[in-house]
């Protein structure tokens, strides 16, 4: 095709890609969404809460197992290192841990990110009783990878992402965030190139709804940290992905516990540098940071829904 043929067919092509229906656009998501199958994330729960994790505490050898887990699932999904990093090494009192990094580029080019982080610790094994850490935070693990994987297979195919999207195991949470603080304290750009930070935790039971006879809940916090024009992001996703989720935005509807529960996780060290932050978790329940948080507590088939979510949310984010 000549120079002059390629000029004249321009206004075509640029006609045919702004009548894409958005009907076409959601069958095109729909593709990809169907990777974050239930089978697929039982299995990573399960793998991450068998014996030789020792319940993954930071810093042990079942810690640093769960790590070449994940920096395996990295690999074989193609992510990119982060400024030439897998995996981002710190200390904390006298032990070597680490976070895993990797990402999938932007298909244009990009100085923007979205940050989808995870902790992948736990209590580990403690006075011979090991701490298995399904929900809290295996869940959180299965659902970074799951949502890896998605635009993992956007970008070999071409239709995306908008931004980077850098996927964060953090280490160290159950130590005070030490993972995320020294994340977010050696940037390698300014904060202001994250767009938002979204962090999984606790994602995967159904056993303290939000309201009664809804079990298909998830709670989101840190809307308000959003710009204005993208707080509409998380429920426009449930909506147009038809998943039918019953969100909260709040910690059950207290202010006091939903401002509490904020300062908990991984996010809020991003909210400290300024940095829009979002919380997605299924909640505190009985099993919670003990030897009952294994994995026939997890409810596959919300996981799954809960990720298709958070998915849907980061691609509209990369794309206002």
């Amino acid at each position: 095709m000549n120079k002059a043929v390629s000029l004249l067919m321009f206004p075509v092509l640029l006609l045919v890609a702004l009548s894409v229906s958005p009907k076409a656009f959601g069958q095109r998501l729909d593709k990809y969404e169907k990777l974050a199958s239930e089978a697929l994330q039982q299995q990573i729960v399960e793998h991450l809460c068998d014996s030789v994790m020792e319940g993954r505490g930071a810093g042990t050898a079942g810690g640093a197992a769960a790590r070449s887990y994940i920096l395996h699932k990295f690999d074989s999904l193609e992510l990119r290192p982060f400024y030439y990093n897998r995996a981002q090494t710190f200390w904390h009192k006298g032990m070597q841990m680490h976070n895993v990094l990797g990402v999938v580029p932007a298909l244009g080019p990009s100085d923007k990110y979205i940050v989808v982080s995870a902790h992948y610790d736990h209590l580990g094994t403690i006075k011979g009783k090991t701490f298995p850490g399904a929900d809290d935070n295996a869940s959180g693990v299965a659902a970074l990878l799951a949502v890896a994987e998605m635009f993992s297979a956007m970008r070999r195919d071409s239709v995306g992402p908008g931004v980077n999207i850098l996927f964060a195991a953090f280490d160290a949470k159950e130590y005070s965030m030490t993972g995320s603080k020294y994340f977010t304290s050696n940037l390698p750009f300014a904060p202001s190139q994250i767009i938002c930070e979204i962090n999984i935790d606790i994602i995967g039971s159904t056993l303290v709804p939000v309201h009664k006879n809804k079990p298909e809940y998830v709670i989101v916090l840190g809307r308000n940290t959003l710009p204005e024009g993208l707080r509409g992001a998380v429920s426009y996703a449930n909506s147009q992905g038809k998943l039918g989720l019953d969100i909260d935005y709040t910690f059950y509807g207290s202010d006091d516990f939903t401002r509490t529960m904020y300062k908990l996780g991984d996010h809020y060290t991003f909210n400290q540098r300024g940095i829009p932050a979002l919380f997605f978790t299924s909640g505190f329940h009985q099993n919670t940071l003990k030897t009952t948080d294994t994995p026939d507590i997890i409810n596959y088939q919300v996981l799954a829904k809960r990720t298709r979510l958070i998915f849907r949310t980061i691609h509209e984010l990369s794309r206002r």
